[in-house]
Parts: structure tokens; sequence; C-alpha cells
């Protein structure tokens, strides 16, 4: 047996006995949830006609490369840290700033400027990477956090999971204002259109049950399941296995491990099935740390700069593991975008998408080592509409030119920008600030939306000269926009 597929079946057998263990202070049912979904049981898949790859995608909540310990971070993910020994390491994959604007970008593969009407909202009709692999023939599911149905206060209804080509689904937050219950404790699921309220219980668990359940029913056919979990968003809270946490940076410590535990049980489970061999799991997160957040990242401090257009709010871990089509232990500097995930999975499972249908490009090659990126740039066009201020840009892993002209340096070690005055620049400069000057020029300058907080509508603006919804109602729009 591989050292592998040792270190998974150890790590699967520790979190059994962890969960049995935790049974004798929960409830019976609860208990037997986790067993359930944390202890794998060895069923050998049965053969498969088609040889295409299972692909998961596991999107974490508001967490910046900073906070992963095999980026340097100081926060224990031995999972995630293995995974990465076991893949590919991408160490400039970016997300947009906001969740929202990253959700609709990884799974439409299309800019901003071209679908992004609102936050919390993707119209209904547009395709996403559900669609396409449905229609290739997968077995598609979600389980997470939804958050594209409409925000509740400008009278949009957005996509539903069928429309976005998801046969199964147990989501949070599918319904905007509609009593969505807690992402954590005592939660509320909607499943497969139907609402569950549990007065007891740990969300996060309730998920992952799904998520194996899934496997394993789909585990003699392609399968695709993306995995936008609720965790580490806050509130922070005690998980499980962090009850006695106190501060908030602890608590945030402890939903970081918890959200590890269940990457791994994830893992195991697909070898105690047979299915690591031919299945593609990407982790990554949405977008940059809770900026109430400072955590250490080899000897320096960053603070999260979630919902920010700076490096801090874009750059995100991203991992692949794919067994046969990654070297272990490979680490690229290749630019990573949102935008690649639709082209990238099409091409995984053979499935054709129409020209000029995204605007992202497949990152297939990258990860078989057959290339050494196939971007030389990011663009973004963020306007979140939800309290943050919008901006556009440009980049690349150490420059960056914002449209209202500033030209920084990047220190993806720290996440820090510093701005480069003509005078400062040399001919490599020179020659980069052309090249994003041209692809700004190039890109439809889309105009920003002036309405920034939705929330305000039919209340007392800031500013008598201009809509709530320009100017914001107070300090309650705050408060709602740490729900993003």
């Amino acid at each position: 047996m591989s050292t592998r597929r040792r270190t998974f079946r150890i790590r699967a057998t520790l979190c059994s006995a962890a969960a049995i263990a935790g049974a004798f202070t929960m409830p019976l049912a609860f208990a037997q949830q986790r067993d359930r979904a944390a202890a794998p049981r060895v069923v050998a898949a049965p053969a498969r006609t088609d040889p295409r790859p299972n692909i998961i995608l596991i999107l974490a909540d508001d967490m910046g490369v900073e906070t992963v310990n095999a980026y340097g971070g100081e926060y224990f993910t031995p999972n995630l840290d293995r995974m990465a020994k076991q893949g590919l390491r991408f160490d400039n994959a970016h997300a947009m700033p906001l969740c929202s604007p990253s959700r609709t970008r990884l799974m439409t593969g299309v800019e901003n400027h071209r679908n992004y009407e609102a936050f919390a909202y993707l119209a209904p009709g547009q395709v996403t990477f559900g669609n396409v692999l449905r229609d290739a023939g997968y077995a598609t599911g979600i389980v997470g956090k939804w958050q594209l149905s409409g925000n509740g206060f400008d009278g949009r209804k957005g996509i539903t999971p069928e429309q976005a080509g998801f046969e199964e689904s147990a989501l949070w937050q599918l319904k905007a204002l509609d009593a969505k219950g807690s992402r954590y404790w005592g939660p509320t699921r909607v499943v497969n259109g139907k609402t569950r309220i549990d007065e007891e219980g740990f969300g996060p668990d309730r998920d992952q049950a799904f998520a194996l359940d899934f496997i394993e029913r789909h585990r003699d056919r392609p399968f695709f399941l993306y995995y936008p979990m609720v965790l580490v968003h806050d509130p922070f809270v005690p998980t499980p296995d962090s009850m006695s946490s106190k501060s908030e940076k602890d608590r945030f410590a402890g939903m970081m491990t918890y959200m590890d535990t269940q990457v791994g049980a994830l893992l195991a489970r697909l070898e105690a099935l047979g299915l690591d061999e031919n299945t593609i799991v990407v982790f990554t997160a949405d977008n940059g740390t809770n900026r109430k957040i400072t955590s250490t990242r080899n000897g320096t401090e960053v603070r999260g700069g979630k919902g920010l257009p700076t490096l801090t709010g874009t750059h995100v871990p991203m991992i692949v593991r794919a067994p046969g089509r990654v070297a272990a232990g490979s680490i690229t500097p290749a630019l990573f975008d949102f935008l690649d995930f639709v082209p990238t999975f099409a091409e995984f499972a053979g499935a054709k998408l129409k020209p000029g249908a995204v605007d992202g490009v497949s990152q297939a090659a990258v990860i078989a080592g057959k290339a050494s990126g196939v971007r030389d740039s990011i663009f973004m066009h963020y306007d979140p509409r939800w309290l943050a201020r919008p901006a556009r840009f440009v980049f690349d892993a150490t420059r960056k030119l914002y449209g209202d002209g500033r030209f920084v340096a990047l220190d993806p070690a720290s996440g820090v920008e510093t701005e480069i005055s003509p005078e400062r620049m040399t001919a490599a400069d020179r020659e980069r600030r052309t090249a994003f000057e041209k692809i700004l020029h190039e890109t439809p300058n889309v105009p920003f939306s002036k309405e920034r907080f939705p929330m305000c509508v039919g209340r007392p603006s800031r500013d008598p000269k201009l809509p709530a919804i320009e100017a914001g109602c107070g300090p309650a729009s705050s408060a709602i926009g740490e729900d993003s």
C-alpha cells in the first residue's frame, strides 16, 4: 500500500474515532450523522465504462492565501498541506474580492461586466459549469452556500440550482430574506427544494454528509460535485472540535481546522471507494479573509482583505489533487483566474464550449504539467453593488494597474501593494504598464453602478442629496454587508 493511501486511511480512522467519542456529548441522531460522514466504508467501485474523471470543486468561504499552512500560514491545516504534497499548488490563483462576484465568475467563466447585475444574483439563462457537465453526461450536485437567487431588496429573482445544471442540491441561503436560518449551529438547509430546519446539529456536518453520500451514490459514473462550503465565514463560532474557544481569532482558527478535517474526510472517502485515482479535486476560496482577522504568514502579519480590490482581497489558495494527472509536490507560479474553471473542467470532461462563450482559458495543460502558464495577466471589473467601492484593474504576479492610473508593485508574501511613481519605473515597468493600459483600453469600460446599498431602499439617506441606495442609510447597512 502506498504511503499516500496509508496516510489517508490513518486520518480517516482518527476522524471516525473522534466522531464516536463525540457521540456521548451530542444528540444520538446528530452523532450518527457525524459517524457516517467521517468514517469511510471500504466499498469497491463498480466497473465503469466511462473513463472520464470525476471532478470535485471545494470552495471555502472568506479565506485568503495567508491562512493555509502549506502557503506559510499559521493555522493547523494538515489535510490541505498533505493535499499540496500529493498534488499541485498554485501560488498565483485569484478570485474576485467578494463572494457573489466570485461565484458568478467561477460558475460561468464570464467577466463580471458582462453578466454581473446585482449582489447575490445570477440571472436565469446563464450557462454554468453545472450545465456544461450535466449536458456532457455527468451526475451533478451542489452542497453548501448558494446566494445567487437574489438579494431580497431589488426585486430580482435569480437562477435556481436546477436551472444552473445541478440535479441534486443541499443549500444554505437559497432564498434571500426567507428565514434562511443558521449556516452553523441549528442549521437550515434546502435539500432538493425542501426546507429542513434543525434545532440541533452543526451545519457543516450536514453538508459533509450530503457530499459524501453524493459521491458514494454516483461512483459508477462520472460526477461533478460543487462544494461551496459555509466555513470559514463569520460569525466565528466554536466547532464540535473547538467548543472551548473564546476569542474571535481562536474560533476562526478552530473553524479553519474543522474545514481542513472535512477536506481530509472527503479525500479518505474517495480512497475507500476506489475513486481517488480517477477524481480531480480542486480546493480554493472565494475571496480574501475577513478584515477582522490578522494572520501570520512566514513571520509576517497579513490583515484579511475581503471586499478590497487589493492583493489581500483576491489572492487565494488553490490546490489540485489528481493522481496520475498531476505530479506530486508540484508548485506553479502560473496565474489562475476564476474565469478559467469552466473551460478547464470542460476540457477534462471532453465537453465542447461555443466559441466566445467564456472569457477564461483552460488550465488543463498547466495542471498536467505540460505548460508553464497560459495567461500573462488577469483583468477584473469589480462592481459588487454591495457596500464595497468598485474598481477596474489588471495585474500579473508582481505588478498591477488600476483604472484610475495607479501602478503598483505587488508583494505576494505580505499582500502589500506599493505605488510606483513614474520617475521610479524601470524599463520593464514601463513596458508592463503599457501592456496593461492596452488591456484596459481594449476591454469595454462599462460604467460602475452608483447603487452600493440596495438594502437601504426606502430608508433615510446619509446624504439628503443622494438616494439611500447610493449614499447608504446608517450602521445597519454595514451589518447586513457582513453576510456576504
